[in-house]
């Protein structure tokens, strides 16, 4: 007979072929955050006397995060084997004629990409829409344009898109399935892309003082190969629709189709969460694949697949193994046994209130360190287990609202440090000067429509 501890020994080992190659790959700003959490959750594991089962649990924790963000970077060769990276960079060169439409484009087709390439959707949008963005203002403005369309581009995106953690774990906090989320998911992104374009032509914004930041616009910012072979996609068309706006409506046909089949997969019981992301991810990747493939361009896709995809996982993947682990060992240790009660009883005090006041502490938090993943969790465990009479709907929004609020102010998050070393900029500077304002005003849009929408379905 086979131990029920095989698979987890699998996993666990997958777990440290994960964590202990990738510290010496990891950037410095993951690096020092991965170290942190190790060492503080392999401390309380030691000083609380833990089995070795209960080691092997932490350590897997967050392994399936780990497979969900590696699987759906697949989606990245069709991307790239169809060169639709190309053809979006064209299509903004072709289109986009102002800075204003230039930071919704910019905004959207970052939402787009994260909505199935997760964490890849970062470098990609960074590097595809950089180029138009540098040419057109000067270095000072451009890096806060590019920060602040990607950050909440990729933000808004997990609250909603199936392979967000962030929405994951509300879901496994609280117990609200994600389709029940989709649609409050989907208004919030609306309602957030309204309040950055409305925050940002304010003064100070990224789009202030747009006359007198604009240099005049340079038709061409893609690679020397899409210009050279500008007539084989810009130029054909099919009577009122370019094959430019042909390859921009195939990236939207794949988020779709992604969110279908997590949606069908859900509803008809089939697997657990984080196994119908995957199954989404592969049935998509493979469909994709085959209907564009040629065999040249499929070899160089995978190729930098890995070199881009895979490998850009590095900083992500220990990050996630010791965050699971710190987690893990938060709640064996019994230090949430203890607080759980206090804060239960704030709550059942609080009343509504909590469904603001709780998150707005996970976003304090985040700016002194401790990730929202954490804290997702740990609240949404707490709030779920009150007697109080609070929608388990407003729960899981606010939970979400807070988790995404903490992304875009907290100098430690993944994202943040990420746009920090492909742009330049600091992580302090993105989150606080240019995010911290937006942040607070989402906060309080999102939690009052969490209220809003929970009492409204309840009914």
């Amino acid at each position: 007979m086979v131990s029920p501890l095989v698979p987890a020994w699998i996993m666990g080992l997958a777990s440290v072929a994960v964590l202990i190659p990738g510290l010496s790959l990891i950037s410095p700003g993951f690096k020092k955050a991965t170290l942190i959490f190790l060492v503080l959750g392999t401390s309380l594991l030691v000083a609380t006397r833990q089995p070795f089962a209960e080691w092997i649990t932490a350590v897997n924790s967050m392994t399936n995060t780990v497979a969900i963000i590696v699987v759906m970077q697949c989606v990245a060769i069709p991307v790239s084997m169809g060169r639709y990276d190309e053809l979006i960079c064209r299509w903004a060169d072709v289109r986009v004629r102002t800075n204003k439409a230039l930071f919704a484009f910019s905004t959207f087709v970052t939402h787009l990409l994260a909505s199935f390439l997760n964490m890849g959707a970062i470098p990609l949008s960074i590097n595809l829409m950089g180029r138009t963005i540098r040419s057109r203002m000067p270095q000072q403005y451009a890096d806060q344009f590019i920060a602040v369309t990607v950050s909440r581009g990729y933000v808004l995106a997990a609250l909603w898109a199936p392979p967000a953690i962030n929405l994951y774990l509300v879901v496994q906090a609280t117990g609200v399935p994600w389709s029940t989320l989709l649609l409050p998911g989907i208004i919030l992104a609306i309602l957030g892309f309204y309040l950055t374009y409305l925050l940002e032509t304010r003064k100070g914004g990224a789009l202030s003082s747009e006359g007198k930041r604009s240099k005049p616009i340079v038709a061409d910012n893609c690679s020397k190969q899409m210009r050279e072979s500008d007539n084989e996609f810009s130029g054909k068309s099919y009577r009122w629709i370019s094959q430019l706006d042909i390859a921009l409506i195939h990236v939207v046909i794949i988020a779709v189709s992604i969110v279908g089949i997590v949606f069908i997969m859900e509803k008809a019981g089939i697997g657990q969460g984080y196994t119908r992301i995957m199954v989404a991810g592969i049935i998509v990747t493979a469909v994709w694949s085959i209907s564009i493939y040629d065999k040249k361009k499929f070899l160089t896709a995978v190729e930098e697949y890995w070199d881009d995809g895979i490998l850009k996982v590095r900083d992500m993947g220990p990050f996630f193994v010791a965050m699971g682990l710190f987690s893990r060992s938060l709640e064996s240790s019994g230090i949430l046994d203890m607080v759980s009660p206090l804060i239960r009883s704030a709550a059942n005090w609080l009343g509504l209130f909590s469904v603001a006041v709780l998150p707005f502490i996970m976003i304090l938090l985040s700016i002194i360190g401790l990730h929202p993943f954490i804290t997702i969790v740990m609240f949404g465990k707490i709030l779920s287990s009150t007697t109080m009479q609070l929608p388990a709907l407003s729960i899981a929004i606010s939970l979400a609202v807070g988790g995404a609020a903490a992304y875009m102010i907290s100098p430690f998050a993944g994202i943040i440090m990420s746009i920090a070393r492909y742009t330049g900029a600091r992580a302090s500077q993105i989150s606080v000067q240019w995010n911290g304002k937006y942040s607070l005003l989402f906060f309080v849009v999102g939690v009052l429509f969490a209220i809003l929408w929970g009492m409204l379905v309840a009914v």
